[in-house]
C-alpha cells in the first residue's frame, strides 16, 4: 500500500477517485477543524453542522481542486466562509462558546498569552477559575470579527501568519496588526485577572 506524505497529494488522489485518500484527510483534520469551528461560531450547537458542511463542500469542490495552495488553508478557508455566513445570520445572539481552560502562574499573575492560547492547561475547578474562564471566553467573544478570527487561527489553531494570510486573503502585516490590537483589547478586558 502506498503512503502519501502530503495533504495535497491525498486531495489530488481523492479528486481522482481514491476514497481512502479522503478518509485519511478526514481523520487528519477531524479534530483541528472541529475545534476551530467550535471556537469560532457563536452557538456551539452549530459546530457539528458547520463541520459536516465544510467536508460536504470539500466533496462538492473536489473536481476544482488544484494543489496551488496548502490543503490545510484551503479547507480552513471553506470553514471560515461558512462560519462567517452563519455568524452574520445569527448576530442577535450575544454569546460564544469557547472551550479554553485557563490557569494562573505560580506568582499569582496570569499572562494574557496563557489566558488566550493554552487550551491544554489544567483548570482548577474553584469558583475563581470558573469566573476567569468565563471572563476569557467573554473577552474573546467580544472581539471584532476580524480580530476574533485571527486570534482563533493563531492562538488556538497555531497557524502561521502566512497560512492565515492564505485563509483570509489579507497581508501578513495587516494580520500582525489585527492580532496585536486583539491582544491589547484582551489585556484591557482581562486586566483585573492579570494582576496589573
Amino acid at each position: 500500500m502506498t503512503t502519501w506524505r502530503t495533504d495535497e497529494e491525498l486531495m489530488l488522489r481523492y479528486r481522482d477517485g481514491d476514497a481512502v485518500a479522503f478518509e485519511t484527510l478526514y481523520h487528519r483534520y477531524e479534530k483541528p477543524l472541529f475545534d476551530f469551528i467550535y471556537r469560532l461560531v457563536p452557538d456551539s450547537t452549530d459546530t457539528e453542522s458547520l463541520f459536516q458542511e465544510t467536508f460536504f463542500r470539500l466533496v462538492r469542490a473536489k473536481g476544482r481542486y488544484r494543489a496551488t495552495a496548502q490543503f490545510k488553508t484551503w479547507l480552513f478557508q471553506i470553514a471560515v466562509n461558512l462560519c462567517r455566513d452563519r455568524m452574520r445570520r445569527m448576530k442577535h445572539r450575544s454569546h460564544l462558546s469557547l472551550n479554553s481552560p485557563v490557569f494562573s502562574r505560580s506568582d499569582g499573575r496570569t499572562d494574557i498569552q496563557d489566558l488566550v492560547s493554552d487550551p491544554s492547561a489544567a483548570v482548577d475547578k474553584s469558583v475563581e477559575s470558573a469566573e476567569l474562564e468565563a471572563a476569557v471566553k467573554g473577552a474573546v467573544a467580544s472581539l471584532p470579527e476580524d480580530e476574533h478570527l485571527v486570534v482563533v487561527l493563531k492562538e488556538y489553531q497555531g497557524l502561521k501568519y502566512s497560512e492565515i494570510a492564505e485563509i483570509t486573503n489579507r497581508p501578513i502585516g495587516t494580520l500582525r496588526s489585527i492580532n496585536h490590537r486583539a491582544h491589547e483589547r484582551l489585556r484591557s478586558a482581562l486586566a483585573p485577572y492579570l494582576g496589573e
